[in-house]
């Protein structure tokens, strides 16, 4: 049995591009234009290499959107 101090082994689910473009209501393409202009980063995988966004660079550009 894991506790507090130990952290699992299993991968984080990461974010699809339509789930991101849900997250701050907008398009799909919107979401892939921001990764193109690099401001959020995003991941490639599987033999598709399907575009995939971690949770923390999503909540941190919503932050940064919701103080400016």
């Amino acid at each position: 049995m894991e506790t507090g101090a130990q952290k699992s082994h299993l991968p984080e689910r990461m974010l699809t591009v339509k789930e991101v473009a849900s997250i701050f209501n907008v398009h799909p393409n919107t979401v892939r234009r921001w990764e193109k202009k690099k401001m959020l980063t995003s991941y490639r995988v599987g033999p598709r290499s399907n575009l995939r966004f971690r949770r923390e660079d999503v909540l941190a550009l919503l932050n940064s959107s919701r103080n400016e």
